[in-house]
């Protein structure tokens, strides 16, 4: 079992694993029938040896493709975490609060009453974390992510955990609203895995909501070729997607999952994101051409494993079929765009819930 990790604030950096000190790891064990495990005074010295092998081990990130991935869990999720990768989710977190006018949450959330407890699961860069915590800085911020790749300095109400949400929940404390953004393909249920989940989390009363963007390509006036290289490129990774059991059409399922999970007052906003500067307005344009430096920086990564495991397809294969693809997403002639869902919905007062 791995110690735990002392987070911002803990007061004891001096003994935290360089690179490491901001992140703790989630593990359980069953205990004897007594409920006391007694440890063994002998393997005092090899305790610390291991557990500085596993943290050594979460940022030993192994290398594919030109590419890294994460490594607590390796192979669980198909997109890499490298330097190219984090900067290109800070340009997709830009580019989405700008969508949605400069707004971090939908749910009803009160910065004069402040939730106690957030978690923001699947956090990536842990940027959406940190503006939260600074911006409720009397709640606790939990953030999870399978990769180690979040900022040093962060606010002290700001802790990172590397942990597999897919995972059983066993946090000590229940959650006043639960997050999640642009995570397509990184669960084979996100009803199950996640949604459920968030709602046992919640305290009665707490806001779960999902901001996510849908792989399902559109255009509305037919400049787009259904059979061109954007319009297949996005239905083969949706395929991909369920050959490897990863769910990458999500946004518009939400709706229906939140209200069978148990959620109640389930709202529902749809954007329209450009896949390039070719819209008029000209807000629009400037989000279009974030969008589009975000699909050009993104798409090696978005493709290499994931087709590679799916479709037998070699990163030779990959490339070459990536340079047509590449071209039509920066034609202003094609108007294509992507929707992106926001929904989110309150679990039920006890009261309620038992009725």
């Amino acid at each position: 079992m791995a110690r735990q990790q002392p987070g911002p604030g803990s007061g004891d950096e001096s003994n935290a694993d360089p690179g490491l000190q901001n992140f703790r790891f989630t593990f359980t064990a069953t205990p004897g029938t007594s409920g006391f495990i007694e440890p063994d005074p002998k393997l005092g010295g090899q305790l610390r040896e291991s557990s500085e092998s596993l943290s050594e081990s979460v940022q030993d990130f192994p290398e594919e493709f030109g590419r890294t991935y994460h490594a607590y869990r390796a192979g669980s999720y198909f997109f890499p975490n490298d330097s190219i990768e984090q900067e290109r989710l800070a340009l997709q977190s830009n580019a989405l609060r700008k969508l949605f006018g400069g707004r971090l949450y939908f749910a009803p959330l009160s910065e004069t009453t402040s939730p106690r407890t957030i978690l923001d699961v699947a956090t990536g860069v842990g940027d959406w974390a940190v503006q939260m915590g600074d911006l409720f800085p009397d709640a606790q911020v939990i953030a999870t992510d399978l990769s180690p790749i979040q900022p040093k300095q962060v606010p002290p109400n700001v802790n990172f955990y590397v942990e597999d949400s897919s995972d059983p929940w066993e946090y000590s404390q229940s959650f006043d609203y639960v997050h999640t953004r642009a995570i397509s393909g990184c669960w084979s249920s996100f009803e199950r895995q996640i949604a459920e989940q968030a709602f046992a989390a919640l305290e009665p009363g707490g806001w779960f909501e999902s901001q996510e963007v849908d792989c399902t390509i559109a255009c509305d006036d037919g400049t787009l070729d259904p059979e061109g290289p954007m319009a297949t490129w996005f239905r083969d990774i949706v395929v991909a997607g369920e050959r490897c059991d990863r769910c990458i059409v999500i946004g518009s399922t939400l709706r229906e999952v939140y209200e069978r999970v148990g959620f109640v007052d389930v709202h529902e906003r749809i954007f329209k994101m450009p896949t390039n500067g070719w819209a008029k307005d000209d807000g629009l344009k400037e989000l279009g051409r974030m969008w589009e430096r975000n699909l050009l920086q993104g798409l090696s990564g978005f493709s290499f494993s994931l087709f590679n495991r799916a479709f037998g397809r070699t990163a030779a294969e990959i490339e070459v079929s990536l340079v047509d693809v590449r071209r039509d997403i920066s034609d202003p002639r094609i108007h294509a765009y992507l929707p992106i869902y926001v929904v989110w919905g309150r679990k039920p007062p006890a009261s309620d819930h038992l009725k």
